[in-house]
C-alpha cells in the first residue's frame, strides 16, 4: 500500500494535539490535513476527498460524536476513528466509529488502526450500491419495482413524489435515485435538477412509460441523468444498470 495516496484529516481543537498527530502520520508516510473543530471538518470535506478521519471527540461548537454521525450520514464509506481521553464503552458502541484510541496512544497503535479501517474501506467501495430509492406516483409499480430490487439483495426505499423524496434524502442515506419522469406537482426532470444541485454525486435513474426525446432524458442547463430506462424493462435491465453506476457511485457531499 503507497500511504502518500491516501489522505487524512485530523480534527481536534488542542493545537499541540492535532500539530502531533500531523507530524506523526507524515513521520508515518501519510498525506495529512486538520481541522480546528467539527465545522471546519465538514467545510473540508466538502472541498477535499479524503480517505479517513481522525478525530477528538470533546470539541466546541460541534463535538465528535455529532462530527461523526453527519459523517457517517453523508460520507458513509469513510472510515472515521476517534481519539479521546473521556469515552465509556456504552457511549462508544453507540457512537459506532471505524476505530478507537484512548489518550494517550502509541505510535504503532494509531498505524495499525490505520491500516486496518483503510483496508475495511477498500472492501466497501467495491461493493455495488445497496440503498436504493424509488420516486413513482404508480403504487403498483413502486411497490413491484421495489420488491424486484430486494429480491436482488438492493434495500429500497420508496415515495410517490419528488418532495417525499428531497425531504427522504435529508434523512438517511441513498446510494442511488431511480424517478419516474411523469409526476404531479414536481416531474422527474425538476426532481434530477433539484437532487443534482444539492447532491451532485448522487446518480440518478429516470424511467417512463412515455415518448421523451433525447433532450428530455439529458436534461437540461447541463443536468444529465446517469441513466435511462422505458417502461415496461426487465428486471435485469435495472438490475444491470444499478451495479454498472456502483463504481463511481460515492455518497453525497453534505449541503451547503
Amino acid at each position: 500500500m503507497n500511504k502518500k495516496e491516501n489522505h487524512i484529516l485530523v480534527v481536534d481543537d488542542d493545537n499541540n494535539l492535532r500539530e502531533l498527530l500531523i507530524d506523526t502520520l507524515d513521520v508515518i508516510g501519510y498525506t495529512a490535513d486538520s481541522a480546528v473543530d467539527g465545522i471546519d471538518a465538514l467545510e473540508k470535506l466538502k472541498d477535499t476527498s479524503y480517505d479517513l478521519m481522525i478525530s477528538d471527540i470533546k470539541m466546541p461548537e460541534m463535538d465528535g460524536l455529532r462530527l461523526l454521525q453527519k459523517t457517517k450520514r453523508h460520507y458513509p464509506n469513510m472510515p472515521v476513528i476517534i481519539i479521546t481521553g473521556f469515552a465509556t464503552p456504552e457511549l462508544m458502541g453507540r457512537a459506532s466509529p471505524d476505530g478507537f484510541l484512548a489518550k494517550p496512544f502509541r505510535i504503532s497503535a494509531i498505524e495499525q488502526l490505520i491500516e486496518e479501517a483503510l483496508a475495511e474501506q477498500k472492501i466497501e467501495i467495491r461493493q455495488q450500491v445497496k440503498n436504493v430509492m424509488v420516486v413513482d406516483d404508480d403504487d403498483m409499480f413502486r411497490q413491484m419495482l421495489s420488491e424486484t430490487l430486494r429480491l436482488n439483495d438492493f434495500i429500497p426505499t420508496s415515495v410517490e413524489g419528488g418532495k417525499e423524496a428531497l425531504k427522504e434524502l435529508e434523512n438517511g442515506q441513498v446510494d442511488t435515485v431511480i424517478t419516474d419522469i411523469k409526476m404531479p406537482e414536481m416531474d422527474g426532470i425538476t426532481l434530477l435538477k433539484r437532487i443534482k444541485s444539492k447532491y451532485p454525486d448522487l446518480p440518478v435513474i429516470l424511467i417512463t412509460g412515455f415518448f421523451i426525446d433525447d433532450n428530455t432524458i439529458s436534461g437540461s442547463d447541463s443536468v444529465q441523468a446517469d441513466g435511462f430506462l422505458k417502461k415496461p424493462f426487465d428486471s435485469e435491465r435495472i438490475v444491470q444498470l444499478l451495479k454498472d453506476l456502483s463504481p463511481v457511485c460515492p455518497p453525497a457531499p453534505i449541503p451547503g
